[in-house]
């Protein structure tokens, strides 16, 4: 072992680090995004993100003042030379979301995935279950500015009640949890999705997904229509 970075009061880190040239970016439990040096391992910067779960660069080649990393339901946009806010963006306000997948950067958008800890929640039976449904978000990488959301449940929520008399609602769950796949090819944009965290199940969980990748998916908060084909 060359050197050994430990990450002060944390138990585990959220993500691999990213390498941009001699420099390692990376991200613990214990809420800093560090900078560190590639061959001592030493902290060339330190940068506040409570919460921050991993890190890595998003950023093209020619990109080396930027990297991008993600919050929770937050993308963030930072100066890897300053540590300096250049964007911040709200992409989901449900207090179990998060973002477990890789960002995906191409053509100018950052493809960022959605998926959620709810079932945390659902392990109390009296827990209202469930309200949050995965998403694909298109951001402009430049400013952070959301240039569609899809919605991974397209059907209306319905309402019942469980055993112990607790409301439930659904279809829910549905979440990106890994990061999506370009095609540009075809111009489709493909991720996978997981379970469902309340009945009544729905196709779009468990499933693969195929969008269109094109300025016109949809506004924000408008629903991808699943029926089509590639």
């Amino acid at each position: 072992m060359k050197w050994a970075f430990g990450y002060a009061g944390a138990t585990s880190a959220g993500g691999p680090p990213t390498v941009i040239g001699e420099r390692i970016f990376v991200a613990g439990g214990d809420g800093q995004v560090y900078l560190l040096d590639q061959q001592s391992g030493c902290v060339f910067l330190d940068i506040p993100a409570s919460g921050a779960r991993s890190h890595r660069d998003y950023g093209q080649r020619r990109r080396k003042d930027r990297v991008l990393r993600r919050l929770q339901g937050r993308a963030y946009a930072v100066d890897t030379s300053n540590g300096s806010l250049r964007w911040k963006t709200d992409l989901d306000e449900h207090p179990f979301a998060n973002i477990t997948g890789a960002p995906r950067l191409y053509g100018g958008k950052l493809y960022v995935p959605m998926s959620s800890f709810e079932e945390l929640g659902a392990a109390n039976p009296k827990y209202l279950c469930c309200t949050f449904r995965g998403s694909m978000n298109a951001l402009d990488a430049k400013t952070g500015k959301v240039l569609w959301k899809s919605s991974t449940i397209s059907e209306p929520a319905r309402s019942s009640t469980n055993e112990s008399g607790i409301t439930m609602t659904g279809p829910s769950g549905a979440g990106v949890w890994s990061s999506p796949t370009i095609d540009p090819d075809r111009h489709a944009l493909y991720f996978g999705t997981g379970d469902n965290y309340s009945e009544p199940a729905n196709a779009t969980s468990d499933a693969v997904i195929a969008l269109d990748k094109g300025e016109r998916e949809g506004s924000v908060g408008e629903t991808a229509d699943f029926g089509g084909s590639l």
